[in-house]
């Protein structure tokens, strides 16, 4: 290829692009948008865990881990992640089967400083000793936590029962056996190895580079030049493998019984196939995912629900590799289901015999479709910001040419029936592997996988199933077809608003006068708004509905009964709403503290009768008892299943409930469910909505008369009366006492669980703009040195995170610690041990970097809306909490502007500090084998247990721990939550 090229770009984008290659061969893709408030940049370099040694697994990850611990020139560890949350960015990278992808975004007038750091990971990295062990803790921490999740489990026994002689079968993650027990063993020095994993694999030549700033494409070639010249060129050729990755004794023609952990109940079909990359302007894989995966009439999936034996199904590409890909087609089951999953994969050979036998008419029809769509998409594609848009594209570069590396994904520029059926041809019975997971086969499994030890089964097809899935006939209820003709797909993208028509225009071509939406409709019980969209100028709309009717919230049964009815009205919904959903259009129907949300969003062409058909539904609800049943035994499961949630997410749980949320006690919520009956919905819903206010918002490509018609149509579809003063929603928090601590210690709720957490929540009180401003930039100060002590620098575990949180009106500063080998109180005193610390760090902060981040927490603030989604979304936060103050990001930065370090500094002294002032809640989740309250002797336990024996480990640097402070506060400990609530002051009523 001659360079420079000009990708192909979506019509409404007003980016510039450039493609070029550096003298050692990487090649860079540029972005100029002279209208960011964000820059950003990512280097994909196409080398993953496959290459991992076999007696290293996981060296590729600890690698990514390993790379940011600082370079020659700048070696401070946490110098890179300092400077870019300073100046109002964010940080992060994967490791991926054949890739490894790092990645940032920063504001635009410091990417140079950010480029020369981030290139010099690339150039000449430290990988300095000291860190090496943390980070293989890091590594450890971040398998344990993923020890427990279905789907990594399912994915690794793929992977370890797959042919061992291709890298699939390897172990990917790492942990402390493999990367430090293991070669230790062997005489094998781990940091070693990783410094010629990274010499011989890290090459200029299979790397890709995205740049993307405000700068002109000539200036970013120059900063490509500058910084990222200088990594050596090795001239490496992709890795390949000439295995085939399932070619081994058992991967194929075999069913694999396996137990989960949550109450999942599945069937899963996989064929392996050719790889794809070279078909992506034929797409072979993407045809067959939209007739396998249909969900409208005639579909796999309507056939199953008709027969009460799925809820679910998803059908496409799994596995997509340079040498092959796998095709998959994953189903939901009912108990009926599982007991019928031999006739259920007879049915879909059914349906695989009508796509091979499809006459050219039909496959035309079919690739036009997705291809009429698929282009739709690309030319009104909204704006990605450029954190993720930096990283995708940058991957996207080692599977499209040059010229199609924007538009690739949405390419169907080659219909080539021939190339589809030679897949089709691939789905025979002796190349597909069936997976059952259920837990019904706990207690007799004879098989362990090595990694998450999975029990599971595994036994050959018998000759009678291969020989009618061979001949599976047609099938016996006809009602098995290919899709019909959509007729959801849009044709009039014509705009109500031009972008030359807009009457004033600023810098950057913005309104110079921002413009909100207005009022159309102010009635008793009905509040409506409109806004034209004049920013984005798409063919595209929001409406949004909120119809209050708190009654949903009183108890576990209308809980419960307020989830069936959304369930309920979806799958009522579902043969008619899935042809608008693949054409650009969606809904979706959610529970909230009020009671219902509608939101409808897509092409304003066709989106009203979708809309239309949607409220139709939700005033007059109609349905079977055998939907009724499975609906009800998964919504059952699935409520079974928060007991197996990551523990900080129990944490937060307890910690709603302990400050006035309506929230009830998980145990009576099941027995709930269990209990109720169709009649128990049907009578729940036909009072629902006949006593209800409703307010709404239609934004987008709508003018103000279409709005007003939209909003009379939704009017006499509900045919509502105003809801009575008395019954509207009272959400309330509990004001917690100054000066006191409440300690909410719970045992974890899945005992198999080894993780404990700590939510240590700081109440601060009510909104003004004020306490906002100060709440923002404390959190913005903390968040990187709260995840680089308690994170990197003590390794607690992977889970860190600090945020500002609102609860029913009452904000809070929230810090959370998730971890494999500390108890939940150890976890709190760490917490504790920071907040001291840093508020010695925050006295000596030079007013040069108080006033940086200051500036940076302002153009965050002030940073545009990418889509017309998030602008609308932001409105619609301002209309749900009554407040209208649609102008509120001006309004914090105007009080943001008054802020000295001072105020800053008093403020945590009032609220975080310990003090007289403080009120603290601290919710405490123990994991299996560490009893409640921990203590000395547990945390002794952790140190002898957690992690293996560390002895003789000489090479980590020793961390200097803060001290924990005392805390002289009284200590509450909550043991019946309701009893506390009531027994506790309330804030004042929020969103009356």
């Amino acid at each position: 290829q001659t360079y420079p090229i000009t990708p192909v770009k979506s019509d409404s984008d007003e980016r510039s692009y450039r493609v070029i290659k550096l003298e050692n061969d990487i090649e860079a893709i540029l972005i100029s948008d002279p209208d960011a408030d964000k820059a950003g940049a990512a280097l994909d370099v196409h080398v993953g865990h496959f290459s991992d040694p076999a007696e290293v697994p996981g060296l590729a990850h600890f690698l990514e881990h390993m790379l940011f611990m600082g370079t020659k020139t700048f070696p401070d560890e946490n110098l890179y992640s300092k400077m870019i949350s300073e100046h109002g960015g964010r940080s992060n990278a994967y490791t991926s089967t054949e890739n490894t992808n790092y990645y940032f975004d920063v504001l635009p007038e410091k990417l140079e400083k950010i480029l020369e750091l981030f290139a010099g990971f690339f150039t000449e990295p430290l990988f300095a000793p000291s860190s090496t062990e943390r980070e293989m803790k890091a590594v450890h921490s971040e398998n344990a936590q993923n020890l427990l999740n279905d789907a990594w489990r399912q994915y690794q026994l793929l992977k370890s029962t797959s042919n061992p002689a291709h890298p699939f079968s390897k172990f990917g993650t790492g942990n402390l056996e493999t990367l430090r027990d293991k070669p230790k063993e062997r005489g094998v020095e781990t940091r070693q190895e990783l410094l010629k994993f990274h010499d011989k694999l890290y090459s200029a030549n299979i790397m890709k580079l995205c740049i993307l700033g405000k700068n002109s494409l000539d200036d970013l070639e120059a900063l490509a030049k500058k910084y990222f010249s200088k990594i050596v060129n090795k001239k490496l050729q992709v890795p390949t493998w000439t295995a085939e990755p399932f070619a081994s004794e058992g991967a194929l023609g075999h069913i694999y019984e396996v137990v989960p952990v949550k109450e999942l109940r599945t069937l899963s079909l996989l064929w392996p196939m050719p790889s794809v990359r070279a078909h992506y302007k034929s797409k072979p894989s993407s045809l067959l995912s939209h007739l396998l995966g249909h969900e409208g009439e005639g579909s796999i999936l309507a056939v199953l629900k008709k027969k009460g034996w799925a809820n679910e199904l998803s059908a496409g590409t799994q596995a997509d590799d340079e040498s092959f890909s796998t095709f998959g087609v994953t189903m939901d089951l009912t108990p009926q289901g599982l007991e019928n999953w031999q006739k259920i994969t007879t049915l879909i050979y059914q349906y695989i015999k009508l796509i091979a036998n499809a006459s050219d008419e039909q496959w035309e029809r079919t690739f036009q479709e997705c291809r009429d769509v698929s282009a739709m998409n690309f030319r009104f594609k909204a704006k990605e910001s450029p954190f993720n848009y930096c990283s995708r594209t940058a991957s996207k570069m080692h599977k499209y040419a040059a010229t199609d590396i924007l538009q690739g994904p949405w390419i169907y520029r080659e219909k080539d029936v021939k190339l589809v059926r030679s897949f089709v041809d691939k789905m025979v019975p002796e190349n597909m592997r069936v997976q059952i997971v259920s837990p019904t086969f706990k207690g007799s499994t004879e098989l362990q996988e090595k990694w998450y030890k999975t029990d599971y089964n595994r036994r050959k097809f018998e000759a009678d199933m291969v020989k009618e899935w061979k001949n599976p006939g047609e099938d016996d209820s006809k009602e098995l077809h290919l899709p019909k003709p959509n007729e959801f797909i849009a044709t009039n993208f014509n705009l109500v608003m031009e972008k030359k028509d807009k009457k004033k225009e600023g810098k950057n071509g913005e309104s110079a006068t921002a413009t909100f939406p207005t009022k159309i409709v102010d009635e008793e019980g009905l509040t409506a708004w409109h806004k034209t969209d004049d920013t984005f100028f798409k063919p595209k709309g929001h409406v949004f509905i909120s119809i209050e009717c708190p009654q949903i919230n009183n108890t576990p049964e209308s809980v419960v009964l307020g989830q069936m009815f959304v369930r309920a009205t979806e799958e009522s919904l579902s043969e008619f709403s899935y042809d608008a959903e693949i054409s650009g259009l969606s809904y979706a129907l959610t529970l909230t503290k009020k009671g219902l949300q509608l939101t409808v969003a897509g092409y304003t062409h066709k989106l009203h009768v979708l809309l239309y058909k949607v409220l139709e539904r939700v005033k007059k609800l109609s349905i079977e008892k055998s939907v009724f049943e499975r609906l009800k035994e998964r919504i059952v499961r699935e409520y079974c299943d928060t007991k197996r949630q990551q523990p900080y997410r129990h944490a937060i749980y307890f910690q709603s409930r302990a400050l006035g949320a309506k929230k009830f006690a998980l145990d009576s919520t099941i027995e709930a469910a269990r209990k109720i009956e169709l009649g128990d919905l049907e009578a729940f819903a036909s009072t629902l909505t006949i006593n209800t206010d409703v307010e709404c918002m239609v934004f987008g490509n709508f003018t103000v008369d279409q709005a007003k018609d939209i909003v009379a149509k939704m009017k006499s579809i509900l045919k509502h009366k105003p809801l009575p003063p008395s019954l509207r929603a009272q959400l309330r928090c509990v004001d917690l006492a100054a000066g006191e601590t409440y300690l909410c210690q719970r045992k974890g709720m899945n005992e198999a669980d080894v993780n404990s957490c700590v939510c240590a929540l700081y109440q601060i009180g009510g909104e003004t703009y004020p306490m906002l401003a100060r709440l923002s930039m404390i959190c913005h100060l903390i968040r990187e040195p709260a995840f680089d002590q308690l994170r990197t620098k003590e390794q607690l575990g992977y889970t860190v995170f600090s945020l500002p949180i609102s609860i029913n009106g009452c904000w809070n500063v929230l810090v959370i610690v998730q971890s494999p080998s500390k108890g939940a109180k150890y976890l709190d005193d760490r917490v504790e041990a920071f907040i001291a610390k840093y508020r010695k760090d925050l006295e000596a902060m030079e007013e040069k970097t108080f006033q940086s981040n200051l500036a940076s927490l302002i153009k965050k603030k002030l940073e545009k809306d990418k889509s017309m989604g998030q602008e609308g979304t932001r409105h619609w936060g301002r209309i749900l909490f009554k407040d209208y103050d649609f102008d509120r990001r001006e309004k914090e930065v105007a009080e943001l502007k008054k802020l000295e370090k001072k105020d800053i500094l008093d403020f945590f002294d009032r609220y975080i500090a310990i003090s007289s002032t403080r009120s603290k809640l601290s919710t405490q989740v123990f994991g299996k084998d560490r009893p409640i309250g921990g203590g000395k002797e547990d945390e002794e336990k952790a140190k002898e247990k957690a992690e293996g024996q560390q002895k003789g480990d000489k090479e980590e640097e020793e961390v200097e721990l803060p001290p924990v402070p005392e805390d002289p506060a009284k200590k509450v400990s909550i043991d019946d939550v309701e009893e506390f609530v009531r027994s506790m002051n309330l804030y004042p009523c929020f969103l009356r």
